[in-house]
């Protein structure tokens, strides 16, 4: 049996820093921190751990693509802020010394619920 990216990079402990460095650097970019005005910082980091957790391959029944859809249609994210949040959080893993290979493999996890995320600026 495969291991997941999850467990090869140390689990729980490895993503919750991984959730806390990403959480740090977006809040600095008001463009960025606009869509979590408002929310307790915990469950954002939460949600986040858990989203993170399943771009690793860390199975989550509880984490299926109609809540992510239901999670973030209200948000109005746009694609131009999704891609930048994208960026930052390969910036993050990079940092933490996540192989090129698996980050192409976190991103690709990215890109396919980018449209349950993104609810401006799409192709039409």
């Amino acid at each position: 049996m495969a291991v997941s990216l999850f467990d090869k990079y140390g689990g729980v402990p490895a993503v919750t820093r991984i959730v806390r460095d990403f959480h740090e650097r977006l809040m600095r970019r008001p463009n960025l921190r606009r869509y979590f005005e408002g929310m307790a910082v915990d469950s954002v980091i939460q949600h986040h751990i858990a989203y993170v957790s399943y771009a690793m391959g860390k199975p989550n029944q509880d984490f299926t693509m109609k809540t992510m859809h239901d999670q973030h249609m209200h948000a109005g994210v746009t694609k131009a802020s999704y891609n930048q949040l994208t960026e930052l959080f390969l910036a993050v893993l990079e940092d933490e010394g996540v192989t090129p290979e698996d980050m192409d493999t976190i991103e690709e996890t990215l890109k396919s619920v980018r449209g349950e995320i993104v609810s401006k600026g799409l192709e039409k």
